[in-house]
């Protein structure tokens, strides 16, 4: 490998430029957070989106790169998008690309290869696409790191490999409405107990579990909401639309649909509780916005979600796949003041302590010195920023 600059430039891929999931989220807390440190962050994204303006927003540069699927009839394209790859990382002096996805991680791995720079592949999801998938990224990577043990032992490869690291996302602080004001933005009624679940509306995050768990809360709290707060797939056929789901159960006028908001953090404190009923996940974000907005979590015990949760500490878990569990720990939440301040408190108190982004950012630094610099080598700590 040719000699490593001062401030070798780290190009952050990723597949998309929206805000999907958590991922992208991450993605640009710890490129603004690497600004002004040891390393110079670069995105590299298909193309415009709330990514690539949040990204300008915080003084972050990017470049728009498409990284097509690598089957069928885009072969050509795929091949074309690598080269593209490879002579952004020659033109740039790149020193280490980070991939944040399986997708993203395949196109840096060959091109880091190809270019001869370091490759870090971030593991997000506690689910591989293959066992055979995960063996071939870990061949193209110098490190891997997983949001959560959880994501480190999703296979045998994994667990096997001395290139994983387990590096909890960390959050920057976060300007959270206060409870009245979050709830006049969703046009919540100020007085009622309102249960959120944060995210997509679909089976996999648990929409039929909240449902199914709704009768069980109003009984503890007489006229209580289920307000689901994400985007919805409006092609999603009759048995998995959830508006469809609640009407069939009788509970059109107990559910609301609020949408998608690019600022849902911010809104958490509407709620009196989060319900968590997701069927998989590595190391869920808007858990750990949920316990710095001080909002007690009721959440499945799935993946990384005990990394996040102390059951009866910092929130309750329950069984996956058990509407009547999940919903006779909402119940006992809404009727219990006294535990929801508790829950509230510890909950925050574990989020400060586990989640801070500058711990984050400190140990991917760390990783991006050891492959670069050598393992011992000191490097400048990142300039710490506040959005």
């Amino acid at each position: 490998m040719s000699a490593v600059p001062r401030d070798p430039r780290v190009a952050l891929v990723s597949e998309r430029s929206d805000f999907f999931g958590g991922g992208q989220r991450s993605l640009l807390d710890l490129a603004v957070a690497l600004r002004g440190g040891a390393f110079e962050p670069l995105a590299v994204l298909p193309g415009p989106g709330p990514l690539a303006t949040a990204l300008q927003q915080g003084g972050v540069a990017w470049v728009s790169l498409p990284l097509p699927p690598l089957r069928g009839a885009r072969f050509i394209q795929a091949a074309r998008a690598l080269r593209g790859l490879v002579r952004l990382v020659r033109g740039r002096s790149i020193a280490l690309l980070h991939s944040d996805s399986p997708r993203a991680a395949l196109y840096a791995g060959l091109a880091s290869r190809i270019a001869r720079c370091r490759h870090v592949w971030h593991v997000r999801a506690s689910r591989p696409s293959s066992a055979l998938a995960d063996r071939a990224l870990l061949l193209l990577s110098d490190a891997a790191l997983a949001v959560s043990r959880a994501a480190a032992r999703r296979s045998a490869a994994l667990r096997a490999s001395r290139k994983v690291r387990v590096v909890h996302t960390g959050l920057p602080p976060i300007p959270f409405l206060e409870r009245a004001a979050a709830r006049l933005s969703l046009d919540l009624p100020p007085d009622r107990f309102v249960a959120g679940v944060v995210g997509r509306v679909e089976r996999d995050k648990g929409c039929d579990d909240a449902l199914a768990a709704l009768p069980a809360l109003r009984r503890a709290a007489p006229g209580a909401l289920l307000a689901f707060l994400g985007p919805e797939d409006p092609a999603a056929p009759p048995s998995l639309n959830g508006r469809l789901r609640a009407a069939s159960m009788g509970l059109s006028g107990a559910v609301l649909f609020l949408g998608d908001r690019p600022e849902a953090a911010r809104l958490l404190r509407a709620f009196d509780v989060i319900l968590h009923p997701s069927h998989h996940e590595a190391l869920p974000r808007v858990l750990i916005e949920a316990l710095l907005a001080g909002v007690p979590v009721v959440a499945a015990a799935v993946g990384g979600v005990p990394e996040v949760i102390e059951s009866g500490v910092s929130g309750l878990l329950v069984p996956p796949h058990d509407p009547a569990a999940l919903g006779a720990a909402a119940a006992r939440v809404a009727r219990d003041a006294d535990l929801r301040l508790r829950l509230a408190g510890a909950g925050f108190k574990q989020a400060v302590t586990l989640f801070a982004l500058e711990a984050m950012v400190r140990r991917v630094t760390a990783v991006y010195g050891e492959l670069l610099r050598g393992p011992g080598e000191a490097v400048r700590a990142p300039r710490e920023t506040a959005r």
